[in-house]
């Protein structure tokens, strides 16, 4: 979940392309809870940048982790100042922008497979 809807629609692109499922884009925080809490199933990773409109991105997660608290959420975002908080409170991994999309792609996989990469 991103605010930019170009950064969105690549991301995407990318992991559509790389064969790994997307079950719903969402655009800032409160969007992508109730997009979180309609899924049935519930995804089992989100990507989610961390400024967002309306809800910030630890915000949105910890929400997440109170609906699903097996949920994990992978970071990207360029504000790095969070990325001791978003570890901290449960985040999977924390990728910072600017970002290839192959990093991106490389990050998803590895916490698909349970795995610190």
């Amino acid at each position: 979940m991103d605010d930019e809807a170009a950064i969105v629609d690549m991301y995407s692109k990318i992991l559509t392309a790389s064969k790994i499922p997307i079950a719903f884009v969402a655009y800032d925080g409160e969007d992508a809870i109730r997009k979180f809490e309609d899924s049935n199933p519930k995804p089992q990773i989100v990507i989610m940048d961390y400024r967002m409109p309306s809800m910030n991105g630890l915000e949105a997660s910890k929400k997440i982790w109170k609906i699903e608290p097996a949920t994990r959420i992978i970071f990207i975002s360029a504000d790095t100042g969070v990325r001791d908080e978003a570890l901290k409170a449960g985040a999977a991994a924390f990728i910072q922008k600017p970002a290839s999309l192959r990093e991106i792609v490389l990050e998803v996989k590895c916490v698909i497979r349970g795995l610190n990469c």
